[in-house]
């Protein structure tokens, strides 16, 4: 006798054998297997940060001790983001529920720092990515909201640029227009001259490249004024040369001239007419010849 038996075939219940059983031990399986992997490389990375920790320890270059800080803090957020997945996929979460995630890449010029935030759902919603020079200075910013869902498109953008000013781009999903504005136009290098000699400026920039704001005939006034005082303080330089050779000259005539004598001797009595004179007392003598 032939029947039919309804819904008690072999995938149906909820026996061991069950395809629903199967399914489970096998997403169950999955599940862990993936979650040890995370821990597998959070251990892994965890090892790697205390090596480029002793290297940096050990470092005395400036720039390999910039590279192996952020190889660190990089190694460092990978492996709590593993941490992290390993936790989600155990408790029955996506595994990148929740997560933040954060890298940082030098660019030998400066630095792009890339910071994403995902929703429970295990979709990105927030991404900021700031380039910044060797000295910190901000060159340019982007942040992004998206929709967590779907094809998680961008709902707002913002750009912040160098000099601080934030241009939004988008708004709600829908972009925002930018107003056309009129192209300046460029001065000629005549303009450019006048204006800033008119401004009192010494220099000016002109495509690119520094320009004084003097005249030909100013710079041909300045260096014969230029001239005339070095050839004046020349020539007086040579006189007092001149002069200083002579002197030194008369004074070695003279020192070496045998004729002259300066040692005059004044006698003690001069014989006059009338008599002798003493010479230290200005009295007559009694004697006719005075004492020589």
């Amino acid at each position: 006798m032939a029947f039919k038996m309804n819904r008690a075939g072999f995938h149906h219940g909820n026996g061991t054998g069950s395809f629903r059983k199967i399914e489970e031990a096998a997403a169950y399986k999955k599940v862990n297997r993936l979650a040890n992997q995370s821990d597998t490389a959070a251990a892994r990375l965890a090892e790697k940060k205390a090596r480029l920790e002793a290297k940096l320890a050990n470092s005395t270059n400036e720039k390999q001790k910039a590279r192996l800080q952020n190889r660190i803090s990089n190694v460092s957020n990978k492996a709590s983001e593993k941490t992290q997945q390993a936790e989600n996929l155990r408790s029955g979460k996506k595994r990148r529920a929740g997560i933040e995630k954060s890298r940082s890449r030098n660019l030998g010029a400066g630095k792009l720092d890339t910071d994403k935030t995902f929703n429970e759902s295990g979709r990105k919603v927030k991404v900021d990515r700031t380039l910044t020079n060797n000295k910190g200075d901000i060159i340019r910013g982007t942040s992004k909201t998206k929709t967590g869902e779907g094809i998680n498109t961008t709902v707002d953008k913002t750009i912040t640029k160098s000099d601080g000013t934030e241009v939004v781009k988008k708004i709600g999903g829908e972009r925002v227009n930018e107003p056309v504005t009129e192209p300046t136009k460029e001065l000629s290098f005549g303009e450019a001259f006048k204006q800033a000699r008119s401004s009192g400026k010494k220099e000016f920039t002109w495509k690119g490249k520094k320009y004084h704001t003097g005249t030909k005939d100013e710079a041909d006034a300045k260096s014969k004024a230029e001239q005339e005082a070095a050839a004046k303080a020349k020539a007086e330089a040579e006189a007092a040369a001149k002069a200083k050779a002579e002197a030194e000259a008369n004074a070695n005539a003279s020192n070496n001239n045998p004729l002259v004598n300066t040692n005059t001797v004044t006698p003690d009595v001069v014989q006059t007419s009338g008599g002798g004179i003493n010479t230290r007392t200005n009295m007559p003598t009694s004697y006719g010849y005075g004492k020589f």
